[in-house]
């Protein structure tokens, strides 16, 4: 018979999302995200008013335009537009790639600290905190300051 499981004498919390964003690294890592969709988003509005200057011009000359040659310039019209579609999708999805890769890089680099402070601290347990998860818990057992200055120190 197993004999029954040790009650846990010392455990510790870590905020995940307060690493992320609060490491020196996270820091430079959301302001190149932002930097990265500045850029992408003043081409995408470039171009958005481009397409509806186009599309404002094609109203002012419907008029005199032939059926044919109408058709044509709206068949360009929206054209352009599904392509200004397709660039806001990419956009999209680079940042999100992006912020996913580095995400992950922090992480693998959170845990390891995490993983030597709980060695130091002689912890049995280290919880994520979150307010979906941790509905309270001892400000005592917070070990993410900790996490955030040891990781500055060995990834900065």
């Amino acid at each position: 018979m197993a004999a029954p499981a040790k009650a846990l004498e010392k455990l510790g919390l870590v905020d995940l999302q307060r690493c992320i964003l609060e490491t020196v690294q996270g820091t430079r890592a959301k302001k190149d995200l932002e930097a990265s969709f500045a850029k992408g988003q003043a081409q995408l509005d470039k171009k958005t008013k481009d397409l509806q200057k186009k599309v404002e011009d094609l109203r002012a000359k419907a008029a005199m335009l032939s059926q044919d040659e109408l058709g044509k310039r709206q068949a360009e019209l929206m054209q352009k537009d599904q392509e200004l579609q397709k660039l806001y999708s990419d956009l999209q999805e680079e940042i999100a790639t992006k912020e996913a890769q580095l995400t992950e890089k922090i992480y693998k680099n959170v845990a390891a600290i995490i993983k030597d402070v709980a060695a130091e601290e002689g912890l049995q347990l280290v919880l994520v905190r979150s307010q979906a998860t941790v509905l309270y818990a001892n400000p005592k057992l917070d070990l993410t300051n900790r996490v955030i200055v040891a990781y500055d120190k060995k990834y900065t």
